[in-house]
């Protein structure tokens, strides 16, 4: 199960997104590898929209507060939030003189 800790996250947080995720990945004959990667970008939006702490949402959540947060949604996350902060300094940075 750790290995699918975000997917069974994502279906705690949006059982909608994550059935529907599900729903065409099985139809298109994908195989478990592939959809169990395609559950990391629906939780990053969900991250992002609750202030990307992830660790909050965990704990706040009474079936995954049990859970370690996966390394590497943690690390999609920070890596986001960065990406995030970066375009958003970028049309904000003037010289004054």
């Amino acid at each position: 199960m750790r290995h699918y800790v975000h997917c069974y996250a994502l279906h705690c947080l949006d059982e909608d997104v994550s059935n529907e995720l599900r729903g065409v990945f099985k139809e298109r004959g994908e195989n478990v590898g592939a959809w169990r990667q395609a559950c990391y970008k629906p939780l990053v939006v969900i991250v992002a929209r609750q202030g990307w702490d992830i660790d909050a949402i965990f704990n706040a959540h009474p079936r995954l507060s049990i859970w370690y947060v996966p390394t590497k949604l943690r690390q999609l996350s920070h890596s986001e939030r960065n990406n995030a902060t970066a375009s958003t300094s970028v049309g904000s940075d003037h010289l004054h003189f």
